[in-house]
């Protein structure tokens, strides 16, 4: 596997550090949006990445210019936007095209992120949504996607979800917006849970793709 740093210009003056796996004539490219103080480092995208890593996937991994710059921002339409504004202009250098499905993993603001880029961009992509934001609620609906949440997210409670229709759900009982519980083993058990879903998801996009 290649693993390379690309840095793109951001509205914060600061260039953003996204990190780049490469394996070998992968054909599907997975996408990960770190949430507002949630990186690409932490357990939710640590692990699902390993997975991707299983079914042979590249993965990109997004910095957004705030976070480059060590900023704690105000989260507002206009900081979504001029994110969004840099994710498209990065975007539009990399040569995507030659994959012929690519899946945005995206959490807390990201999944806003992921669904404004993706509209953009005309992008065809699939989607997983974790711990999503009301404003996402347009893009699952527009989407065969998957979307992880739990019952205990403030950010995202019963009145949202029921909102969701047509959308593979997995809703963990007790879990914060971190996918967390206060018990460690249990913690660890609901992420378990969760790659399971996202690997059934997976393996249903492989099968798509062998389809066509």
């Amino acid at each position: 596997m290649k693993i390379k740093e690309l840095t793109f210009p951001t509205a914060w003056d600061v260039n953003a550090i996204f990190k780049q796996f490469e394996t070998e004539n992968s054909t599907t490219l997975v996408v990960e949006f770190p949430g507002a103080n949630y990186s690409t480092e932490l357990p939710l995208f640590h692990y699902t990445r390993k997975l991707a890593f299983q079914f042979g996937f590249d993965v990109l991994s997004l910095e957004y210019g705030y976070q480059s710059a060590r900023l704690k921002p105000e989260i507002n339409n206009q900081l979504i936007e001029s994110i969004v504004s840099d994710l498209e202009h990065a975007f539009k250098t990399m040569d995507i095209q030659k994959y012929k499905k690519v899946i945005f993993l995206s959490k807390s603001l990201g999944t806003c992120i992921s669904g404004l880029l993706a509209e953009k961009l005309g992008m065809d992509v699939k989607h997983i949504f974790l711990t999503p934001v009301s404003h996402t609620i347009p893009f699952i609906h527009d989407h065969n996607c998957l979307v992880v949440t739990g019952t205990e997210d403030p950010v995202f409670t019963e009145v949202e979800r029921n909102q969701i229709t047509g959308a593979r759900m997995h809703v963990v009982d007790g879990a914060n917006h971190g996918m967390e519980v206060p018990d460690a083993m249990k913690s660890l058990e609901i992420m378990k849970g969760i790659l399971e879903q996202v690997d059934k998801y997976y393996v249903d996009l492989s099968g798509e793709a062998e389809d066509q």
